[in-house]
């Protein structure tokens, strides 16, 4: 849904490039990090599929086609914009990683190598931190602009906060089962009470 909102947004400003979208979408950095270029197009396509934008050819552009495709929104499309925001800022939306499927299963690992590959995540998770910061400065003084990166930040923070609380947990030897690896993951046992 969001990927579909950022899009039709975008072209809310007026008709666009695919090339366009993508170089405003690579300036905001860490907010539009999961929209990649692949991504861009193969929603632009979607989207005038079904009816949400209209697609013009622009003559002289470099490539093979030699051709440009140039994106506008549709009323349908414009229609659409405002369910998907309305959507987006009324329903809390779960965040689903593939961390909360794989603490289910963090005793099959060693807990040296659980500690190490969460230290590593916690590296990674400051540094995209850091980013998001620095594009926070950038942005200055444009107020949703600022909201949407306090929003990223503050998930940072929380992935941040929830790293720290669990390697503490692990290496304080809570996390793990019996000396002789009696007990299973979490789901394998689930059902059995």
């Amino acid at each position: 849904m969001h990927k579909t909102l950022h899009l039709l947004g975008l072209l809310l400003g007026g008709p666009k490039s695919g090339y366009q979208l993508h170089r405003i979408l690579r300036a905001h950095g860490q907010l539009y990090a999961d929209l990649k270029k692949a991504n861009v197009y193969y929603l632009l396509d979607r989207l005038a599929r079904d009816g949400f934008l209209d697609v013009q050819a622009e003559a002289g552009a470099r490539g093979p086609r030699r051709e440009r495709l140039i994106y506008s929104l549709t009323e349908r499309g414009r229609v659409r914009f405002v369910e998907l925001l309305r959507q987006g800022l009324g329903e809390p939306e779960p965040s689903y990683s593939s961390v909360a499927a794989a603490i289910i299963f963090l005793d099959r690992l060693q807990p040296e190598e659980a500690v190490d590959l969460l230290e590593a995540r916690r590296a990674a998770t400051q540094e995209q931190r850091r980013d998001a910061a620095e594009q926070g400065e950038i942005f200055r003084g444009r107020p949703l602009t600022e909201v949407a990166i306090d929003h990223l930040l503050s998930l940072m923070d929380a992935d941040l906060a929830w790293t720290e609380r669990t390697l503490d947990k692990l290496r304080a030897g809570l996390l793990f089962g019996s000396e002789d690896g009696s007990e299973k993951s979490g789901l394998d046992t689930a059902h059995s009470a």
